[in-house]
């Protein structure tokens, strides 16, 4: 942010970097990496650290990218920097305990990277749509623990309005759901409480996954999507995510009761400036035998890093400039944008803004998700389970299981060198 624009979320960055540069004699340099890549900063981040020439300090880049190259040597271990302190509320705690390993971790991320509550999947629903079809709000089966699949799935036909061709017509129908059968599918891991890896009691990860358990979400997924009798407009992966887009825009024109998406969606002007009122709740419980619910991040949040050429005082300082950030920001930034924005500009009621809470309070990290590429993509065969139409589960992660307990043993073992060297 280059100047003052009063916009709340921009001057409070504007003003935090300034605190910053202020407090601890720095200037503050943001490089811009272009394109459409996550693996464009961590290419050149790794190629810096790699050819020695000490470019950057920190890497901010998304998460799955970054805990990937965590594995490579490229990042210093944060938790030897004097000044960092990860037990502060402006760490978050949720994500220490996931990417924490033997003491020793390579990402944060703290209230200085909104993506952390940006990227959170939610459903929304129309509050006119509602009203017209006599339905009370979703916040009544919230609150009382009976919104689940079962339930979103008794409202679809409710609202599925055909334009009379018989087939469906994005562009004309009214449709109880909108989403997507790949990314969109990401969530039920975390809202129907699908664990994949957990630590154990000497905190080190271990393998959990319980294929019975996602062939028993599968089965409601499947039937959300598909035996809705058009009622659920289902739109296909596109390049970088932009059928996100699609469904934010159908449901912005009225055109979809309930919509899976993600909470930066939300702040785009095609719902922002919708004429109809819209809510926003949680993903739906598995079944009201589960207790919470439970919120999944998009794997593409954004958490910082240290190189690793960044060593002995530098580390340091490097560090207290990012915790700097990080306090500055909870005081400042995160109010600007979750109190101000989200909760104030967005939130349209008092009851939508309570839910946004219950959203960002229950977010659910797993390592199981967030190291998708070292583990070879493992969630993501849920995803073409899905798109298939067809309930694979038993079958297709019994026969990818026994690998993937060989990328986490292999993980461990990485960090394990990488921790060993740098003590060197």
């Amino acid at each position: 942010m280059e100047k003052l624009i009063g916009e709340p979320v921009n001057d409070a960055v504007f003003e935090r970097n300034k605190a910053v540069e202020e407090r601890l004699g720095v200037k503050l340099v943001s490089v811009e990496e272009p394109g459409d890549s996550a693996y464009n900063v961590t290419n050149k981040a790794a190629l810096s650290v790699k050819s020695g020439t000490h470019e950057y300090d920190v890497m901010a880049a998304a998460c799955y990218v970054s805990v990937n190259e965590s594995l490579n040597g490229i990042l210093a271990d944060m938790r030897q920097s004097e000044y960092i302190d990860f037990d502060k509320p402006w760490w978050s705690q949720g994500y220490n305990e996931v990417v924490e390993y033997q003491g020793a971790q390579f990402c944060g991320l703290s209230s200085a990277l909104l993506s952390q509550y940006r990227f959170a999947f939610v459903t929304l629903f129309n509050k006119d749509l509602f009203d017209e079809a006599q339905q009370p709000y979703l916040y009544d089966a919230v609150d009382d623990g009976t919104w689940t699949l079962d339930k979103q799935f008794s409202l679809i036909p409710v609202f599925h309005q055909d334009n009379g061709n018989g087939v469906q017509d994005e562009e004309d129908d009214i449709f109880g759901l909108v989403s997507c059968d790949y990314v969109s599918t990401d969530p039920y891991w975390s809202s129907c409480m699908v664990d994949i890896i957990k630590k154990n009691a000497d905190g080190e990860y271990e393998f959990v996954f319980d294929s019975g358990k996602l062939h028993e979400v599968g089965e409601k997924v499947l039937r959300l999507f598909y035996a809705t009798d058009g009622g659920t407009y289902d739109y296909k992966m596109e390049v970088e995510n932009a059928e996100q887009y699609k469904i934010r825009d159908m449901f912005g024109r009225g055109g979809a009761a309930m919509a899976t998406i993600r909470i930066l969606e939300v702040e785009n002007q095609a719902i922002r400036g919708m004429e109809q009122e819209f809510g926003v709740v949680p993903m739906p419980k598995f079944d009201e035998a589960q207790q919470e619910y439970r919120t999944l991040l998009h794997d593409q949040f954004t958490v910082f890093s240290i190189l690793a050429t960044v060593k002995d005082d530098r580390l340091d300082e490097v560090g207290a400039v990012l915790e700097a950030m990080a306090s500055i920001s909870y005081k400042t930034v995160r109010p600007a944008y979750y109190e101000t924005t989200l909760r104030t500009k967005i939130a349209k009621d008092p009851q939508s803004a309570r839910m946004f809470d219950l959203i960002v309070d229950n977010i659910y990290i797993d390592a199981g998700i967030i190291y998708t590429i070292p583990l070879s993509t493992f969630h993501s065969h849920f995803r073409e389970i899905i798109g298939s139409k067809e309930n694979t589960v038993i079958s297709k992660y019994k026969s990818v299981s026994g690998a993937t307990k060989r990328d986490l043993n292999m993980i461990c073992k990485r960090f394990e060198r990488i921790m060993n060297k740098q003590k060197k």
